[in-house]
């Protein structure tokens, strides 16, 4: 079949199975109907089974409305026909009832019945990406066990999805035939419509014994699903930790569902950017809280007696030091340590890291790198802070500079994600690039992440010295090695020896890496 036929089937497949869609469904629903998996392309376009794509939006009207939905024939009226039919009662066929949708009702009545379902309907409601998502999700889920089921012969195509026209053919020659006074005839194809309903009641039962059985486990693996791209998504557009908003477009969102579900490394990205993000936030709140001498920055006047300096406290000691304490105390005149005074006139520069990516950081490093280096970054944007990252090997491999008060986490997602890993490593070559390039500025904090041992001449460190001398550029390195390399303390103010697994101790030297 084209692709022209096969898009205008499942478009104009529009007539209702077991429920009425809205507008808002119908306009909603268009943005989702095409992402689909082969099995439901293989379903149209192999056994002409175009009603998928109206069960499709009939799913994703329940979802966004929470199952506030107009239903063809109530639920209730539904079990109880299958279940007058499944034990071989005469059934009454409920007003309005279509047996060649018998299938559908079937699922849908399945799904109701599944334990994760009101679950999935508030994870949904009101919510177009999560419900158009999930229901595309849920979608491809039966489809692929409707196609499993042909497959084994539990599934009759030709009884269950295409049975509509032979009925309607058979409806409308009774009523001719009722129309003539033929009641004979009429009788006799009142009687064949009677045998293929029966014919179609049972391939229902039979297909949803095996379709309808496994309703339950694909609820729960959509919602499982949700929860999982919700967090990943969040990870890479959120700006709190632990707390992200995956915000953006319709557009934007499918897009990185989309690159999420077809990239397992950016998946696993997501995974350690989280951790690492809310431990960076954890440890920074416990920094700030810290009311030690390595924070003091300055003394001021004040009457916060918590900061206050002991030999101030030592007035209240002493009977005729007391007035004079509650002097100062009134006035604000008491001396205490200022923890922020002066941090704001430092002139922080930018952030610049090099990250290696030689061939042996591949795996776990790799990731780690990644994830820490998407932190940093946010970290830089946050104090307005110009933020640059370059890779090296045997030679800068590419840069992404990112200025302050941008906000272009698309390109860095971009950036993070797509780098590769080659070649051997050199910290010549770094230390070469810093000293022409222009981003390092007046205090600016370079950080550079490393898993191997190189030589660096004599020459450059000596010229890295004074470049850092003269221009107040801190350089700190880090190691995912199992030792430390002394040839890294000859041209770094700090270094330290990384395990990529102890992320509260390793957020702990980053951050007092960065001013």
């Amino acid at each position: 079949m084209s692709l022209t036929r096969r898009e205008f089937l499942r478009l104009s497949e529009n007539e209702p199975l077991t429920l009425s869609c809205g507008a808002l469904a119908d306009f909603l629903w268009e943005d989702f109907v095409r992402d689909q998996r082969p099995s439901i392309s293989f379903l149209i376009n192999h056994y002409n089974i175009t009603q998928l794509s109206r069960f499709g939006k009939e799913i994703f009207e329940r979802l966004y409305n929470e199952d506030n939905v107009n239903w063809l024939i109530s639920e209730q009226e539904i079990e109880d026909y299958f279940r007058a039919v499944c034990d071989g009662l005469p059934p009454q066929m409920p007003q309005g009832y279509k047996p060649e949708n018998g299938i559908w009702y079937a699922i849908m009545n399945e799904l109701t019945n599944a334990a994760g379902w009101p679950y999935l309907l508030a994870r949904c409601v009101g919510d177009q990406f999560a419900s158009g998502n999930n229901a595309v999700m849920l979608l491809n889920e039966l489809a692929e066990e409707i196609e499993q089921s042909i497959s084994e012969g539990a599934f009759d195509v030709q009884l269950l999805t295409q049975s509509s026209e032979k009925l309607q053919e058979l409806r409308d020659k009774y009523r001719q035939a009722l129309k003539d006074g033929q009641a004979d005839k009429a009788a006799g194809l009142r009687q064949q419509a009677k045998e293929l309903v029966n014919q179609i009641n049972d391939a229902v039962q039979q297909a949803a014994e095996k379709v309808g059985s496994q309703a339950t486990q694909a609820v729960d693996r959509v919602n499982a699903a949700h929860d999982q791209l919700k967090e990943q998504m969040e990870n890479l557009c959120g700006d709190t930790a632990g707390k992200g908003s995956a915000a953006g477009t319709l557009a934007e969102k499918k897009a990185l569902a989309n690159r999420l579900s077809r990239n397992e490394k950016l998946r696993k990205i997501a995974q350690r950017l989280g951790t690492l993000r809310r431990i960076w936030a954890e440890r920074k709140r416990a920094r700030k809280a810290q009311s030690t001498y390595e924070n003091v920055v300055g003394a001021r006047f004040d009457n916060n007696v918590v900061q206050a300096f002991p030999t101030e406290l030592a007035l209240a000691a002493s009977p005729q030091g007391r007035a004079l304490f509650a002097l100062k105390y009134s006035e604000r005149t008491l001396l205490t340590k200022d923890y922020s005074a002066n941090l704001k006139d430092l002139g922080k520069g930018p952030i610049v890291m090099y990250i290696d990516v030689s061939g042996s950081m591949m795996g776990a490093r790799e990731i780690w790198s990644k994830a820490i280096a998407f932190v940093i970054a946010e970290e830089a944007l946050k104090q307005n802070r110009t933020v640059q990252i370059n890779l090296f090997d045997t030679h800068i491999q590419n840069s992404l500079t990112i200025a302050s008060k941008a906000s272009d986490k698309a390109k860095l997602l971009d950036f993070v994600g797509d780098w590769v890993l080659q070649g051997g490593t050199s910290f010549n070559s770094v230390i070469n690039h810093a000293l022409t390039n222009a981003e390092l500025k007046k205090n600016s904090d370079v950080l550079m992440i490393t898993d191997g041992e190189a030589s660096v001449a004599d020459a450059f460190a000596k010229r890295l010295d004074a470049f850092k001398d003269e221009s107040g550029t801190q350089w700190t390195t880090f190691c995912l090695a199992t030792h430390l390399p002394n040839v890294v303390t000859t041209f770094s103010d700090d270094s330290y020896l990384v395990d990529i697994s102890d992320d509260h101790n390793v957020i702990d030297a980053f951050q007092k890496a960065i001013r």
